[in-house]
C-alpha cells in the first residue's frame, strides 16, 4: 500500500540535474522573454543603476575576500552554541548573515565520525553494484539508509546545530513555520578518493532554478532586488519561501523540501585543494547579481536566464557571473565530525580535484524547519524509508530495497522518530506563538500523528 503511493523519479545519479555534468539544457521558449519583460521595471535605468552600484560594492568587498581567503567564512563550535542557549553567538550570527556560510566544529566526536565512514564503506562493500557518480568509479553514492547516515541525521548535536541555524531566519507576523524544531531530510553521501577529478561540481545554486523568476510567490522573496533596491533585500526573511514553488518541472534531483541551510558533516579530514566546498561569501550581493543580470536592458530580449533552465540546477559560471566566481573561496580545513553549512541561495561548487592523499568524505545533511511543504515531503520520505526505497526527491534507483542490513524505523531514537515523522511534536506549549502552533498542528495532521 505504501509503495503504490510513492511516485518514483527516473533512475540516474547526481549528474542527472547538472548540465555541466552532461544533463541536457532545455530550450527556453518565447514565453520566457515575456516573463522577463513582465517582471523587469518599466524603466530599464532602474535596474542598470542598481547593478552598477552592486558592481562598485563587489569591487570593494572583493579586496577583503581575496586577502582573507578561507578565513572569511565564520566559525563556531557546538559547545559554544549550547552554552549560548542553543543560539549562534551574536558576532558569529552577524557574519553568517553577511557571508551566508559557517563552519561548526566538533558536532560529532571525531572517533564516531570515523566510525560512521567505516560502517558505510563496509555497507558498500557488502553490496556491489550500488549506483553512483561517476558510474565507472563512484564518488557520490546513491545511498540513503546506511545505519550511520540515519544515526548522524538525528544526532543531538546535529539537531542543536540545525535549530541554531534555523533561528537565524525570521518571518513577518506569525506565518505557519516553526524555526525552533528541525525535520530530517535524507540525502546522499560522498567518499571522494585521492586524485579524483571527475566529481567536480561547478558553481551552482540549489532550491530551484528558473522558478525563482517564474513562480510569483518565489519571486516575492526577491521583490526588493527586482525593484532595484538590492541594498534593502533580506536574505533571511522566510515569509514567502514557505509556499514558494521550487520544482515546477519535477527535476531529476529537484528538492521538494525547504532546506533553509544546506550542509554536510565531515567524515574525514578535508583541506583546501582536497576536493572541498567553495562558496561565494556575500549572500545578499551575489543573489542580487544573478537575479538582476538577466533582466538588464541588453539581455531583456533574449530567452536566456544565464544558467537557469527548467528541470536543471541553476548554474553559476564565469561566462555569466564572473563577479561571483572570481570571489569564491574554499572552506577552511575540517576534521571528522565538523560541519559546514550554507544558505539555500548561496552559490557553491566543489573543488575540481581531491589533491589530498586520503579520501574527502561527507554526509549531506541540511537544516529543514517545520512548515507545510516540509511536512508533506516528510510523509512521502517516511514511507520510502519504511520500504527501503530511494527518497522521493532523488533518482528512483531503489538500490537498498532488499538490503537486510539497512537502517529500519525501529532503529530510530526518539528524536529521530520525531524528525522522520514517526512521532508527533507538542502543539500546545505555551512558549509557542500562533504560527509555530499552526505549523506543528499541520505537521501532526499531515503525518497522521496525534499531538501530545
Amino acid at each position: 500500500m505504501l509503495q503504490s503511493a510513492i511516485k518514483s523519479k527516473a533512475k540516474g545519479n547526481i549528474s542527472s540535474v547538472f548540465a555541466h555534468l552532461g544533463a541536457s539544457r532545455p530550450t527556453l521558449g518565447p514565453r520566457f522573454i515575456d516573463l522577463k519583460k513582465s517582471i523587469a521595471p518599466k524603466d530599464p535605468a532602474v535596474l542598470q543603476r542598481a547593478f552598477d552600484r552592486l558592481l562598485n560594492h563587489l569591487k570593494k568587498e572583493a579586496i577583503e575576500i581575496r586577502q582573507r581567503g578561507s578565513s572569511v567564512i565564520p566559525e563556531t563550535d557546538i559547545k559554544t552554541i549550547r552554552a549560548n542557549g542553543g543560539q549562534l553567538p551574536e558576532s558569529v550570527a552577524k557574519e553568517v548573515k553577511k557571508r551566508g556560510a559557517v563552519v561548526v566544529r566538533n558536532i560529532v566526536d571525531q572517533a564516531l565520525a570515523v566510525e560512521y565512514k567505516d560502517q558505510i564503506q563496509k555497507y558498500i562493500q557488502r553490496h556491489p553494484g550500488i549506483v553512483g557518480y561517476p558510474e565507472d568509479h563512484p564518488q557520490a553514492w546513491e545511498i540513503y539508509w546506511a545505519t550511520s547516515q540515519v544515526a548522524a541525521r538525528s544526532h543531538p548535536n546535529f539537531t542543536a546545530t540545525a535549530v541554531a541555524l534555523n533561528q537565524l531566519w525570521h518571518t513577518h507576523g506569525n506565518a505557519p513555520i516553526d524555526l525552533t524544531r528541525n525535520l530530517i531530510y535524507c540525502d546522499r553521501l560522498r567518499i571522494r578518493q585521492p586524485g579524483d577529478a571527475k566529481f567536480a561540481l561547478g558553481g551552482h545554486i540549489d532550491g530551484g532554478s528558473i522558478e525563482r523568476w517564474e513562480d510569483p510567490e518565489y519571486r516575492q522573496c526577491y521583490k526588493k532586488i527586482l525593484q532595484g533596491q538590492w541594498e534593502d533585500y533580506d536574505p533571511f526573511d522566510v515569509t514567502h519561501r514557505i509556499e514558494a514553488e521550487m520544482d515546477f518541472y519535477e527535476s531529476p534531483s529537484g528538492c521538494s523540501m525547504f532546506r533553509i541551510f544546506q550542509g554536510w558533516l565531515a567524515l574525514s579530514k578535508i583541506e583546501p585543494n582536497g576536493g572541498t566546498l567553495r562558496v561565494c561569501p556575500l549572500i545578499r550581493e551575489q543573489t542580487a547579481y544573478f537575479m538582476m543580470k538577466p533582466l538588464l536592458k541588453e539581455y531583456l530580449d533574449k530567452n536566456d536566464f544565464m544558467g537557469a533552465w527548467p528541470g536543471r540546477c541553476q548554474e553559476i559560471t564565469a561566462e555569466h557571473h564572473p563577479h561571483i566566481t572570481d570571489i569564491m573561496v574554499s572552506v577552511s580545513p575540517v576534521e571528522p565530525g565538523d560541519g559546514v553549512f550554507w544558505h539555500c541561495d548561496l552559490a557553491h561548487a566543489v573543488e575540481p580535484k581531491n589533491e589530498m592523499k586520503s579520501d574527502s568524505s561527507v554526509l549531506y545533511i541540511p537544516s529543514t524547519p517545520i512548515c507545510r511543504r516540509n511536512s508533506e515531503y516528510l510523509r512521502r520520505q517516511r514511507d520510502a524509508f519504511s520500504l527501503g526505497l530511494t527518497p522521493p526527491d532523488f533518482p528512483g534507483n531503489h538500490c537498498e530495497k532488499d538490503f537486510e542490513d539497512r537502517a529500519m524505523p525501529d532503529h530510530l531514537t526518539q528524536a529521530g522518530k520525531m524528525g522522520m515523522g514517526f512521532a508527533p511534536f507538542d502543539e500546545e506549549n505555551d512558549s509557542l506563538n500562533s504560527g509555530q502552533k499552526q505549523a506543528r498542528r499541520q505537521h501532526n495532521q499531515i503525518l497522521g500523528l496525534t499531538g501530545s
